[in-house]
């Protein structure tokens, strides 16, 4: 069969061998069209930018589901980005998809709303609600500085390490079950900048097991895109270098952390309280 687009059957015909290839906007199959625009909801596109997509399969289970199945597949998805953010790590390294990474970020960060509401303390998880939200590009823009790849490609970089931070979002639906981490981190921003550590510790150990679970939550959003970021810049894995990578973009990740809570916080706690 010809690989051109405009030799190939009519979609539906029996002979047809799926191509892979698919709307970037609806995912409609496109395999056997003639023109370079989706029957389904009328986007353009390009053929050699879909051939590229249908070499290149998603391999994240939310980006490879089709309809009503995205739903188990979101459950599997968020399952891995907590817990085995490594295997994830290979998986976005491979492609993600800009409305599938919105759409994810979205529905965790939605999916607090209600419990922000009906809480007692509304105020405070509102103000950490702004604070998050406002965090995920401040955290790309400063991966993406890291990252070597912005010297070749800036815009590209930037937009995945948004799409990322979308998706390690997947933190923000834990608070559910045992709320937001009520540690603003003032005390460590305080110490990063005056060297006085004293408060800094009492807040880590005074809390108790709460603290613990809350702290496990933090690491468990920043894990996750140390991982993918050693992923993306070790073209050979050296154990040394990795650990080292992860190191200095996870301590580099809680400083920005902290300042953010310490900034931004205080901004949108004025404005939610005012």
């Amino acid at each position: 069969m010809p690989s051109d687009p405009t030799s190939t059957p009519a979609p539906g015909h029996p002979d047809l061998t799926d191509t892979g290839m698919r709307c970037p906007r609806c995912e409609y199959n496109l395999t056997g069209l003639t023109d370079p625009r989706c029957p389904e909801c009328g986007t353009t596109f390009d053929w050699d930018d879909i051939r590229r997509a249908a070499a290149c399969p998603p391999r994240i289970a939310f980006e490879r589901a089709r309809r009503w199945r995205k739903i188990p597949a979101f459950a599997v998805t968020w399952a891995t980005v907590l817990f085995a953010p490594w295997v994830f790590a290979r998986q976005i390294a491979q492609r993600v998809s800009w409305r599938h990474g919105l759409v994810f970020g979205a529905t965790c960060f939605a999916g607090t709303a209600p419990f922000y509401v009906s809480s007692r303390d509304a105020h405070f998880h509102a103000t950490w609600l702004l604070t998050a939200l406002l965090y995920v590009p401040l955290q790309a823009a400063w991966l993406s500085a890291l990252d070597p790849a912005v010297w070749r490609r800036p815009a590209e970089t930037l937009r995945f390490w948004f799409l990322a931070g979308c998706y390690t979002s997947a933190v923000m639906l834990t608070e559910i079950v045992i709320g937001p981490p009520p540690l603003w981190l003032t005390d460590l921003w305080d110490f990063l900048t005056t060297g006085h550590a004293d408060s800094w510790l009492d807040d880590i150990f005074d809390l108790g097991v709460d603290s613990v679970v809350w702290w496990i939550q933090l690491s468990l959003w920043i894990l996750a895109l140390c991982c993918i970021y050693a992923r993306r810049v070790t073209r050979r894995p050296a154990p040394a270098l990795v650990v080292a990578r992860t190191i200095v973009v996870g301590a580099s990740l809680l400083v920005l952390y902290a300042a953010a809570v310490q900034w931004i916080g205080a901004l949108t706690s004025a404005w939610v309280g005012g």
